[in-house]
């Protein structure tokens, strides 16, 4: 039983229809890419070369004019991937793929023109040009880096394929009748074979709108994440803030010896009037330099946070105040080789230590750094002041004086 071409046309039209309805409406209310409006420009002109088939007869150049717009769709799919995928490095430059089309058509008009009453050649023309396009999207998008890991872009890649791979036979055929005249019967024309590509432009719809929602959830986890990192880190130097410090300072006590961790804050003396005769800019360099110095000296396994302003604070698992000194006056001495000198201010850091008691909360360790680095301050520039907690009231090591270092 042989498919009725105008009817089979028409169902096309209302198919194709349909979808290229539902890519634009898609396209109007959810969010797109770039790349999606040439996706659904395809299918637009994949529905007029439907129109043109249905309405074939009312003009001599509408059968050429729907080949036509049938032959450009996985060259307007290929422009929207490249779009879509804009960081890929894909084989050949755009402009080629605008090459390649112009070349196809004007080899199709130029035969068309040439062997007007041969369908042979117009059917293995066709089948010729269209399976080059098909293979050379296919190979296109092979080089996406995502296809391996994306499962709709190794459907849309087979897809590609078959759609080369079926249309074979019809070459063959037209081969075979070449010098048929128009007139012959459709076993040369094979409308099956437009039914089954039809069906698989249909599906690269269904997987165009799975690009786009998937990369829409990819979207929404990246944003979650750097909100996410927004509200755990400061963003100038990069640490965990106060609260997500006390987190995994929690975390690491209860992991850790009871009674083996010291708890260190330190800032940066005179800050406000760094900020107030240099700029901001030149107290945000300053507390980048000091949280990088700290960060290059401090173990893998103790924690830095900053805390506000220019205090910063460190947990430092299995070590004692008198080891936390020293780590101290390497950092002083970190910071002065890696210090850039700015107008030759004086920057100091001064420390405030305990020892974090077992069963003793890390805020109400914190408290207690807080109240040696207080007491640091009070005794100059460049401190170093420990503090131990005897019934309820915090007794002060005799202070340390450290290096300090011009900016």
């Amino acid at each position: 039983m042989s498919l009725h071409l105008p009817t089979l046309a028409l169902v096309v039209c209302v198919v194709l229809l349909t979808t290229t309805v539902i890519m634009t409406l898609v396209g109007l209310t959810q969010r797109t890419y770039r790349g999606y409006w040439w996706w659904t420009a395809a299918q637009g002109m994949i529905l007029l070369s439907a129109v043109g088939l249905l309405l074939r007869d009312a003009h001599p150049w509408l059968p050429a004019l729907s080949v036509l717009l049938w032959l450009q769709w996985p060259m307007t799919m290929l422009t929207g991937m490249r779009q879509f995928y804009a960081r890929t490095d894909f084989r050949t430059p755009h402009w080629m793929d605008a090459a390649l089309l112009a070349l196809g058509f004007w080899a199709l008009l130029t035969l068309d023109h040439s062997l007007p009453d041969d369908l042979g050649a117009r059917v293995a023309s066709f089948s010729l040009v269209s399976i080059g396009f098909f293979l050379y999207a296919g190979w296109q998008i092979h080089a996406i880096r995502d296809w391996r890991q994306s499962p709709y872009l190794k459907a849309l890649l087979l897809y590609l394929v078959s759609a080369a791979l079926i249309q074979v036979p019809r070459l063959l055929s037209g081969l075979s009748s070449w010098g048929a005249p128009v007139t012959a019967p459709d076993h040369v024309q094979q409308p099956a074979v437009l039914v089954a590509l039809v069906a698989g432009v249909i599906f690269s719809v269904y997987i165009c709108l799975l690009l786009t929602y998937e990369r829409t959830e990819h979207d929404l986890r990246e944003s979650h994440r750097q909100l996410r990192v927004m509200a755990d880190f400061d963003m100038l130097t990069q640490l965990p803030n106060r609260r997500h410090f006390t987190e995994m300072g929690t975390q690491a006590l209860r992991l850790s010896t009871p009674g083996s961790a010291a708890l260190m804050l330190f800032d940066i003396d005179h800050f406000k009037s760094i900020n107030e005769q240099h700029g901001h800019a030149a107290g945000d360099e300053a507390l980048k330099l000091v949280a990088g110095s700290a960060r290059r000296l401090l173990r893998t396994r103790d924690l830095m946070g900053r805390l506000g302003g220019d205090e910063f604070v460190a947990l430092l698992p299995d070590t004692t105040v008198k080891d936390a000194l020293h780590v101290a006056q390497r950092m002083v001495r970190h910071v002065e080789r890696s210090r850039q000198t700015l107008q030759q201010q004086t920057l100091s850091l001064s420390f405030g230590v305990v020892q974090v008691q077992p069963d003793e909360k890390l805020t109400d360790a914190i408290r207690r750094a807080l109240l040696a680095l207080d007491e640091a301050r009070s005794q100059g520039d460049s401190r170093f002041v420990s503090a131990e907690d005897e019934d309820g009231m915090p007794v002060f090591a005799p202070s340390q004086t450290l290096g300090h270092s011009n900016f």
